[in-house]
């Protein structure tokens, strides 16, 4: 009795499996980075206003906070379009600045709890915002380096 072993052959025209995850939190992390850039956008000129009115202990801390979510959103907003635009090319360095955008997340998440933590109503939250981002990017590097049809449909 012969038994035929089927081998699983990878698709490498379609973008499927796993990598439409990718796909998704590319899109859904641009779009929140965009909605950061407008609601910072509106911040900046009603900080004062905010401030006084908040009675904040550290103006000045409110104020770099203003600013420094005003960039990392304008930032990620920028990388989220490359990303996506890598992902689309089917780039062989794809798997390189996937991690390398969501490892600057986490960092740039971890200052922003770090530094800013203590303006925060509830840094809980602030904490269960990093630690998701650290398990997603986590989840993400580890697919993209050790999938093969990441391998098949990226490194040609």
């Amino acid at each position: 009795m012969i038994v035929e072993k089927k081998e699983r052959v990878l698709n490498t025209d379609t973008l499927g499996g796993w990598l439409i995850l990718i796909q998704v939190f590319i899109i859904l992390n641009a779009i929140t980075w965009i909605g950061n850039l407008q609601l910072f956008y509106k911040l900046l000129g009603e900080k004062d206003i905010l401030i006084k009115g908040k009675g904040a202990a550290d103006p000045f801390l409110y104020n770099v906070f203003v600013y420094y979510e005003l960039a990392a959103s304008l930032v990620f907003a920028f990388l989220s379009f490359v990303v996506f635009y890598f992902f689309y090319k089917r780039n062989r360095r794809f798997p390189l600045y996937i991690t390398i955008y969501v490892i600057a997340e986490v960092v740039v998440e971890g200052i922003s709890f770090l530094v800013f933590g203590s303006l925060a109503d509830s840094p809980e939250l602030l904490w269960q915002k990093l630690a998701f981002k650290s398990v997603v990017a986590a989840a993400i590097s580890v697919y993209v380096w050790k999938s093969k049809r990441v391998k098949l449909t990226f490194v040609h």
